[in-house]
């Protein structure tokens, strides 16, 4: 489905866009990032442990092939300096993993019934990945609207532009 050096491309886009919106985020004031908004989270705040809890969710099903307990209002960080550090030790994480990774174990195939589905599923590990930055990318979206809204560019979200990724 994916190769390993496409998830390697992703984990490092995925860093590099999480740094821009938490050093944007790092110059508002508390008022700003947990005002209700009307997103579907309410609040920045909320929005970015939203996505971080589903990117834990995901990762751990990767390793586990375990769905873990999931309530998408959980709010994992209560302070936004927790949040901010746990972000970023995430995608270091995450980085690393992808220039780990062989192909052989992204591809390994999981099996599971989806109760949502009523059916067995059979998908690669790779899936999951996938899902997880089209997740992350969904959610920043939104985010970057509701700066934009307040008038703060947020800058290139161009994947050539990455300069962590080297060609």
């Amino acid at each position: 489905m994916i190769t390993a050096k496409y998830l390697e491309t992703m984990a490092l886009y995925n860093k590099w866009q999480n740094e821009n919106l938490f050093t944007i985020c790092d110059n508002l004031t508390d008022e700003k990032i947990n005002l209700d908004r009307g997103m579907f989270f309410d609040s920045i705040f909320k929005t970015l442990n939203h996505i971080i809890s589903v990117d834990q969710t995901i990762h751990s099903f990767i390793h586990t092939k375990n769905l873990p307990q999931f309530d998408p209002n959980f709010i994992p960080y209560f302070s936004y300096s927790e949040l901010r550090t746990a972000r970023f030790e995430f995608d270091e994480k995450l980085v690393k993993e992808a220039q780990e990774y062989s192909q052989e174990w992204l591809d390994e195939i999981f099996e599971f019934w989806s109760e949502k589905l009523n059916r067995n599923r059979r998908v690669p590990r790779s899936f999951y990945y996938m899902q997880m930055f089209n997740h992350q990318t969904h959610h920043r979206s939104q985010i970057t609207s509701e700066l934009n809204k307040m008038g703060i560019d947020y800058g290139c979200t161009d994947l050539p532009y990455n300069p962590y990724y080297e060609f």
